[in-house]
């Protein structure tokens, strides 16, 4: 028993006549680690990629929030009313339409 453990942990079983099984299994365990290693860096690459793209996500739409609620607040009468010098009135009458026919555009035109 103390014989096979030495020879384990010397290696004897590598280069005996059948040690080409034993290679043969040592390069397949070793490929499909390093696949397993590989596949794993480029998981964790994507995962921090989509957490970056999803705080972006959520500062754009708490931006997009921001300028849409200053638009909103811009198109208010009382916000145009503070702005304007003149100051906006109401109207007490509806507004009129002016209605030019073609005779009325020629004979300005002529002048």
């Amino acid at each position: 028993m103390k014989k096979k453990i030495q020879d384990i942990l010397k290696g004897k079983f590598l280069v005996k006549k059948n040690a080409y099984r034993i290679w043969n299994f040592i390069f397949f365990i070793t490929t499909l680690s390093l696949i397993s290693i590989t596949s794993s860096h480029i998981m964790d690459r994507k995962i921090r990629k989509i957490t970056l793209l999803g705080e972006e996500i959520k500062e754009l739409k708490s931006e997009y929030a921001d300028l849409h609620s200053k638009c909103m607040k811009i198109q208010l009468a009382s916000f145009i009313k503070k702005k304007l010098v003149n100051e906006l009135k109401d109207l007490d009458s509806p507004p009129y339409e002016l209605i030019i026919d073609k005779k009325d555009v020629d004979y300005l035109q002529k002048k």
